[in-house]
């Protein structure tokens, strides 16, 4: 792990991923699919009730990338994924990770319909009032015509042992950075730039949305993994008036790293 890149997965780069330094040459071909055995860099995936493709076309502007990661939900599933894994973190206690998402197809979506698009995971589960792996879980939801993003983290001073704040994504192509920091008492930080290029000012944090300093993760240790592509979605994402069944969201240049702001 670079001292100041953790690993550029980015489409724009092989395809769908590659261990390379932002700028390379563009890939030719795009990759059969996300995983390093079929040709991509990601670690692993996940797939169930759903499908994971990769498609020409990329989401970066004004120089599209060559290829992007399809991800659907097929059928009705509380466990369905669709979802590329990354194991190079290595209990990172500041992390940072950004990517491209298009989810133009997800329409009507209610603020309790909705489904996971990012997850930085810790080694182990935390939490005596509710355990889990999940450091950071972004979900897609809706309110009214656009779609919402939220983020939600593990800290040992929130409701439940989970403090969270939403922002939302304009129409078509978006661009969400995070930044994830450890830490005990109030050292804790998670900050996120939607459509943002300066470092110095976040478009969003959990902390201010708790009106505090900062909150305590300090249980869950470090980030061990990250999870991109859709995952675990609510019933109301799959069924009804909003259901979603069949509805590809796509993402492109995923990049994390332990320090340095990613930008545009």
């Amino acid at each position: 792990m670079k001292s100041f890149q953790m690993k550029a997965l980015a489409l724009a780069t092989l395809g769908l991923g590659g261990l390379v330094m932002a700028g390379s040459a563009f890939a030719a071909t795009c990759p059969t699919g996300v995983a390093q055995a079929d040709g991509g860099a990601w670690s692993g995936k996940n797939v169930v009730a759903g499908t994971m493709t990769v498609v020409n076309g990329g989401l970066e502007s004004p120089t599209p990338s060559s290829c992007a990661m399809s991800s659907t939900i097929t059928s009705f599933n509380p466990f369905a994924a669709a979802a590329a894994v990354d194991n190079s973190p290595q209990n990172e206690v500041t992390y940072r990770a950004q990517f491209l998402i298009n989810a133009g197809a997800i329409v009507n979506l209610g603020p309790f319909n909705s489904v996971q698009i990012f997850g930085a995971n810790a080694a182990n589960s935390a939490s005596t009032n509710n355990p889990t792996t999940q450091i950071l879980k972004m979900t897609l939801s809706g309110s009214g015509a656009n779609n919402t993003v939220n983020f939600i983290a593990a800290c040992s001073n929130g409701s439940n042992d989970r403090c969270s704040t939403s922002a939302p994504l304009a129409a078509g192509v978006n661009r969400i950075e995070i930044q994830i920091i450890m830490g005990s008492g109030t050292g804790a930080q998670l900050n996120y730039w939607i459509n943002n290029t300066n470092s110095a000012s976040p478009t969003g944090s959990i902390q201010a949305a708790l009106g505090v300093a900062g909150f305590d993760n300090s249980a869950w240790v470090g980030v061990k993994a990250a999870v991109l592509g859709l995952i675990n979605p609510t019933n109301g994402f799959m069924t009804g008036g909003s259901s979603q069944l069949n509805h590809a969201v796509l993402f492109d240049a995923f990049d994390s790293r332990r320090q340095t702001f990613i930008g545009g």
